[in-house]
């Protein structure tokens, strides 16, 4: 409460001028009651009754050019305070005011349709925002809201729509914005099992951003989906060379395409590639597997006795002594085994690189900052 009463002391300077403004250029019609009731605001004011002290400076403002300011900048402080219910309250009084002008209205309108949308309703706020896009001076801002509420309804055409419309109203790129919209399409479609359909917006979505890689990773489901390994590994491939980073998140299904085809020399080669290419336990762990069976336990552990002596990590220490277990079960290494394999946790790690959100689930639209694409694997 005292935040706000001191976030409220510029309303009160504001008053305070107007009401002296008002004295000295009509001082034959001037009223004590302006100054009585301004002076009353202070007290609430100085009382900590930040809410009466609203009620009293907005009603000593004329709702004209002059002051629309104090009002507007009023209800934009309610609103980032949380106090949308405020927000709202004020917005609509000052639109029933039948004297507004025709700009001044315009503004109110869209400072209510900002207010229904922090209070979550979105129909409301879109009516207004739709009424309000025919006005050049709004379409900016207007175009990002109604594209902020189609997201949030999970409706992917008018989602694209209106990305395409602020693509041509803004200088900002929206490539990686149209490629997840279209990707959302896609993978609604693939649900109805239209899978043309699907495979037409994940084809737009490279189109708009060719590293998308979330395109090709539908696209290997839903091959998946339907038995075609051949088809999902040219699609997990193609992510390998996308960003070769998210390879350990989508490794179960490399493996399951490899183990449908029967191609176990080729998934070997394929793992020891990528396994030099890039630090990921994971990928070490099913790498060392992998050697374990193709050229024994001996050489497993050379493999990771070496990887420890060039880059010691928990992963690698865990797996050798859970090997050495198994090789000679001696009570000392099995007793370290156990507490490393307590100690390490193998988990995905992302982070997204506008934000610094950090999350153990890949999220393709960043949960903290909005945006669309921002999130990558950290490998470990």
């Amino acid at each position: 409460m005292v935040e706000l009463a001191l976030a409220l002391l510029p309303v009160a300077a504001a008053t305070g001028w107007y009401v002296a403004y008002k004295h000295y250029k009509n001082r034959t019609n001037a009223s004590t009651l302006d100054h009585s009731k301004y002076f009353q605001g202070l007290n609430h004011l100085v009382n900590e009754q930040s809410d009466k002290a609203v009620d009293v400076f907005v009603n000593l403002l004329e709702v004209d050019n002059e002051t629309i300011e104090v009002h507007l900048a009023l209800g934009t402080l309610f609103r980032k305070r949380g106090e949308v219910e405020k927000a709202i309250r004020l917005h609509q009084n000052l639109m029933a005011r039948p004297e507004l002008e025709h700009d001044i209205r315009l503004e109110i309108l869209n400072e209510l349709g900002m207010d229904y949308m922090h209070a979550g309703l979105l129909d409301r706020a879109e009516s207004l925002f739709l009424e309000l896009e025919q006005y050049p001076n709004h379409r900016l801002n207007v175009t990002k809201q109604l594209l902020s509420i189609y997201q949030q309804e999970k409706e992917w055409l008018s989602s694209i729509d209106y990305a395409r419309k602020l693509k041509s109203l803004d200088s900002t790129p929206q490539h990686v914005l149209l490629a997840h919209l279209h990707c959302e399409l896609a993978s609604a479609l693939a649900k109805t099992r239209d899978y043309k359909e699907a495979k037409s917006n994940l084809k737009q979505a490279l189109k708009y951003d060719s590293l998308c890689v979330r395109s090709n990773f539908i696209n290997a489901k839903m091959a998946i989906s339907n038995n075609k390994y051949k088809v999902a590994l040219e699609y997990l491939m193609a992510i390998k060379q996308q960003n070769i980073n998210f390879v350990p998140v989508f490794l179960d299904m490399f493996l399951l395409c490899f183990d449908q085809l029967n191609k176990q020399n080729e998934k070997f080669k394929f793992l020891s590639a990528v396994e030099s290419e890039i630090n990921s336990d994971l990928l070490t762990s099913t790498f060392v597997l992998a050697l374990n069976k193709q050229k024994g336990a001996e050489n497993a552990v050379a493999f990771l006795k070496n990887k420890l002596l060039e880059s010691p990590r928990l992963g690698d220490l865990t797996m050798l002594s859970s090997m050495l277990v198994d090789e000679n079960n001696h009570s000392d290494i099995k007793t370290v085994s156990n507490a490393l394999s307590i100690l390490y946790q193998e988990h995905h790690h992302f982070l997204c690189n506008t934000c610094g959100f950090d999350s153990e689930k890949l999220n393709w639209m960043c949960p903290s900052c909005k945006h669309w694409g921002t999130i990558t694997p950290v490998n470990s």
